[in-house]
């Protein structure tokens, strides 16, 4: 029985390391590339309001 000739063990790195880098830019596209909704913007007031104001058991959502 013939054993299979395997590459370098820099090559199978540098092959490992190609794959994930292009795993995670097609992941980075998919998901993080864009917000989903860009027109939507959060008064700057009610943004302070949300987090300065101190927390009460009655708020509201």
């Amino acid at each position: 029985m013939r054993i299979a000739k395997r590459l370098p063990l820099w090559q199978e790195i540098t092959i490992v390391l190609l794959i994930k880098m292009a795993l995670l830019f097609v992941i980075w596209k998919s998901f993080f590339s864009e917000p989903v909704a860009r027109h939507m913007l959060v008064p700057q007031t009610m943004m302070t309001e949300r987090f300065v104001s101190p927390a009460s058991s009655s708020s509201t959502l």
